[in-house]
């Protein structure tokens, strides 16, 4: 009965494979067939431009000779050639003025080195394993020779220590010194052991390994996980699993520690994917000069204090990485410098932003007025809202089937990338409200004064507390479950804004739906160099560089104005964050912009289960698309993915019914009985 028990609350996802160091990154990959169908899609786009310029050129030289229709037909095409060729002058100027470097980093030392230390305490710790499944995959209850029994020794060793923590026999901390032992035995970091007495040499490797008490990660763990929130201001926050002694003094990892190696290799994209071991000073403080103030490492040497705060936080990471970095520098390495680099804005005609242009326009003052929804502007910023019938804030603050929505979207085509998400929500949620902030930046919205001045975190903070206090969603006086909140859903990029609020103003936000985040470990570079350094191989990565990547307003905003001291977001930021009916991670395990395996890996590593939504084969923006969008859609209202398949069917429908329903007759429709 107990194993009956245990295999019916199996967690849905499977454990993810252990990743393989050194990671072999091809970054001269050979470009597969649809890249070339892709190529000529791109060609036939960027072309209009230069067959522009060719057009005029026969004009000038044959027109004296057309007249009549055929003459009229050719002014009209020459007026049409003039304005594209005009355009790309300005497009060229456009391009040359998002070069300027940006304003250096105006954080203070004491919050740098907060963040550095944070950045760096990322994986220290290790995860609760989930009862009722091993990290191996297998259901409790397996024998080992349903697996094979040619395991080796220290295979069995663990293997038994993790059927005896299913069963309880051993805590979490007993777990985690066999598998250290194990490892370390198969990687000669310390002797094997025949009896049950220490070497001198694991005594050693002991203190900068595993713990030296029994209990005392599993307390740590505790802490963290159910206490939900690990405070970083007080020098022994990180105890044992930290880098840093109760006295001050910087404890080094052992170079074989699977943590130290682990980021390390994350580290290395940062140049390029070169080698750690090719790696010199002058490469790294390179990347720490940028890092930490946005700034050149020759105009960084110029001042003393930036210069001793360098050098603290090299020893930090020789620390992390639990080597000794050596002198001198290695030419050839690229290092990335997102806002010092080169600005990658490509040339695109202007038709290109014409018909997006008038199709958003089209949508934003026709379709969804037509469809409820009202556009507004608060200061710089315009947004739609649809306030349902009848709805009222005290509704909205008391009764789950009322509470407001707020979606921020991502880098594209503004909301005709966005349509049929929002056509969902309007329909599936209909006593709810729904607010869209349009950001002009992502949207490449030409004409719009904000173009090329993305919103800052204060005045989007300060901004959509102003909305929500004026439409009555949230009431910042207020105390308890009087002062409201919405459900937030945000898709890749709109993560920034989720996250800036959820760090500025947390109480505003009574759930989080994060879709594709692009703010969890910033710090690897992964978003970095999928977004603007890697070299596309394939035709979405091809449609990605050219038509959203490389547009002016987007690479000016992620190549100059994308402060990832700002943007990244930790789990400890985000409340409620292990409960699963109020915080879901939607994931795709085919995501080309971010990592999601590594994301998914530090969200468990923080004691999330339940709340992680993963698909091993979607790619990024998946799960805004076909059935998941469903899934998504029925979180965002309800809270809960019980059941999602069928919601559209039936669940909406009771979802969807009128407030009273649900408050006086427990969601049945009037003289409906129970099923």
């Amino acid at each position: 009965m107990a194993s009956a028990k245990i295999v019916d609350t199996l967690p849905l996802l499977t454990p993810l494979p252990d990743e393989v160091y050194p990671r072999i990154v091809d970054l001269d990959r050979e470009p597969d067939k649809g890249y070339y169908i892709a190529l000529g899609l791109v060609l036939s786009v960027w072309m209009i431009t230069p067959l522009s310029c060719a057009y005029l050129v026969w004009y000038t030289l044959l027109s004296p000779g057309l007249s009549g229709r055929l003459g009229l037909t050719a002014t009209i095409f020459a007026a049409y050639a003039l304005t594209e060729v005009l355009f790309s002058f300005y497009h060229l100027y456009l391009a040359r003025y998002v070069q300027k470097p940006t304003p250096p980093s105006s954080l203070s030392i004491s919050t740098r080195t907060d963040l550095f230390l944070r950045v760096l305490h990322s994986g220290l710790t290790y995860p609760v394993p989930s009862k009722g499944i091993t990290t191996n995959g297998f259901a409790h209850g397996q024998a080992y020779g349903e697996v094979g029994d040619d395991l080796g020794e220290g295979d069995a060793e663990i293997r038994r220590a993790e059927e005896d923590y299913q069963k309880g026999l051993i805590s979490v901390a007993d777990l985690y010194h066999i598998r250290d032992k194990a490892y370390e035995e198969s990687v000669g970091m310390r002797e094997r052991r025949r009896v049950g007495r220490m070497t001198q040499g694991a005594k050693s490797v002991l203190d900068a390994f595993v713990e030296e008490e029994q209990g005392e990660r599993e307390k740590r763990l505790r802490d963290e996980v159910e206490g939900n929130v690990v405070p970083n201001d007080q020098k022994d926050t990180w105890g044992y699993e930290g880098i840093m002694s109760d006295d001050g003094e910087i404890q080094k990892l052992h170079p074989w520690d699977k943590r130290a190696i682990e980021f390390r290799e994350r580290l290395r994209t940062w140049f390029g994917h070169a080698p750690w071991s090719s790696l010199r000073k002058e490469n790294i403080l390179i990347w720490l000069a940028w890092s930490c103030y946005g700034l050149p490492l020759e105009e960084v040497r110029e001042n003393e204090e930036y210069v001793k705060f360098l050098d603290y936080a090299l020893e930090l990471l020789e620390a992390r990485t639990g080597t000794d970095i050596e002198d001198g520098h290695t030419e050839g390495i690229q290092v990335l410098r997102l806002t010092l680099d080169p600005v990658n804005a490509r040339g695109r005609p202007l038709i290109l932003y014409a018909l997006s242009n008038i199709t958003n326009t089209w949508l934003r003052e026709v379709v969804y007025p037509y469809q409820g929804m009202g556009l507004y502007r608060e200061g710089d910023v315009e947004y739609l809202i649809r306030i349902p019938k009848d709805w009222t804030p005290e509704k909205g603050k008391t009764i789950p089937n009322a509470l407001p929505v707020v979606y921020m979207h991502g880098l594209g085509f503004g909301l005709l990338q966005s349509h049929f998400l929002i056509k969902h929500l309007i329909k599936s949620l209909p006593t709810h409200p729904i607010l869209i902030p349009l950001s002009p930046y992502t949207s490449q919205s030409l004409f719009d004064p904000r173009h090329l001045r993305p919103w800052s975190r204060q005045e989007l903070v300060e901004t959509m507390k102003t909305i929500c206090t004026q439409w009555g969603f949230w009431d910042e006086n207020a105390r308890g479950s009087k002062m409201g909140g919405v459900s937030m859903l945000s898709h890749s990029n709109g993560s920034v804004a989720h996250g800036w609020i959820l760090k500025d103003c947390p109480q505003m936000i009574k759930r989080s739906t994060f879709v594709d985040p692009v703010v969890f470990c910033l710090w690897e570079g992964d978003v970095c160099h999928s977004f603007c350094y890697r070299k596309p191989a394939t035709a979405l990565e091809l449609l990605l560089y050219y038509f959203i990547a490389c547009e002016v307003g987007i690479a000016n905003y992620i190549q100059r104005n994308f402060d990832w001291t700002e943007n990244t977001l930790f789990f400890d930021e985000i409340p409620n964050a292990t409960d699963p009916t109020k915080t879901a991670f939607f994931l795709g395990g085919h995501d080309i912009i971010i990592d999601a395996a590594r994301v998914r890996k530090y969200l468990e590593r923080h004691g999330v289960t339940d709340g992680i939504h993963w698909d091993a084969m979607a790619g990024h923006g998946d799960g805004l698309a076909g059935p998941s969008r469903d899934r998504v859609v029925m979180y965002v209202g309800t809270g809960s993915t019980k059941g999602w398949e069928g919601w559209l069917k039936s669940g909406r429908r009771r979802h969807s019914l009128g407030v009273d329903d649900f408050v006086n007759r427990g969601g049945r429709r009037r003289g409906e009985k129970d099923e």
